[in-house]
C-alpha cells in the first residue's frame, strides 16, 4: 500500500506538459482507465480509452469519441451535460461513443457532480479524475472548461476544442457528424 501511495504522490508532482506538448489534432489521444461516477446509469464501473479506440478496439461498433471534460462549478458544463446525453442518445446506433471527465478534487464538488450527472439523466459513462492526472495530459494546467475532443476509432484526435462559445449544440452536432461521415442535415 505504502508503494502504491509512493508512486500516487511521484505522478502528482510531476509537471503537467507544457503547452507544446499537450496532444494535438492528428496525433495519437492519452490512454486511460478510470472509474465512472455514474456505474449504475451507464451500466460500467470502469473505462478504458483503449477499448473503445486503437488497433484493436473492443467495442466492435465505436466509431467516434468525444470526450468532454468538466468540473461541478462550471456553468457551461451544467449547460452541455443534457445536451451530450442527447447526443449519445442520438448517434450511439452509429458508432459514437461519449464520455466524460470530471475533474473535481475534493468531495463536496464530487457529491455536487454526482448530483447534476443525476439530474441530467446521463446515461453515457462519466468517469473521475479527482487527481486530475489525465486532466493534466490532456488540458496542462490550465483549459477553459467545457473542453472536447474527438477522437476518430483509429485512435487520433480529430478535433479539439478548449472551451467554446453560445453556439456549443451547433458546434457539437457539426462535429459528430463530420466525424461519423453523416451529412449535415442528418438527424436520427
Amino acid at each position: 500500500m505504502r508503494a502504491a501511495a509512493a508512486a500516487l504522490a511521484a505522478l502528482l508532482a510531476l509537471p503537467a506538459p507544457a503547452e507544446d506538448e499537450l496532444p494535438s489534432e492528428g496525433q495519437p489521444a492519452p490512454a486511460f482507465q478510470l472509474r465512472t461516477l455514474n456505474p449504475e446509469a451507464s451500466g460500467r464501473d470502469f473505462v478504458a480509452l483503449g477499448r473503445l479506440v486503437g488497433d484493436e478496439p473492443e467495442d466492435p461498433g465505436s466509431q467516434v469519441v468525444l470526450l468532454s471534460f468538466f468540473a461541478s462549478w462550471c456553468g457551461p458544463c451544467q449547460k452541455e451535460m443534457p445536451y451530450l446525453e442527447q447526443l449519445h442518445r442520438m448517434y450511439s446506433a452509429r458508432g459514437l461513443r461519449v464520455l466524460s471527465v470530471n475533474i473535481d478534487r475534493e468531495e463536496p464538488g464530487l457529491s455536487e457532480a454526482r448530483r447534476q450527472i443525476k439530474a441530467a439523466r446521463v446515461t453515457y459513462p462519466v468517469v473521475g479524475d479527482r487527481f486530475n492526472l489525465l486532466a493534466r495530459r490532456y488540458l496542462g494546467e490550465q483549459s477553459p472548461l467545457p473542453s472536447v475532443f474527438i477522437i476518430r476509432r483509429d485512435g487520433i484526435i480529430a478535433r479539439i476544442e478548449r472551451g467554446y462559445g453560445k453556439d456549443a449544440s451547433t458546434f457539437l452536432l457539426a462535429e459528430v457528424q463530420r466525424a461519423l461521415g453523416l451529412p449535415p442535415a442528418a438527424r436520427k
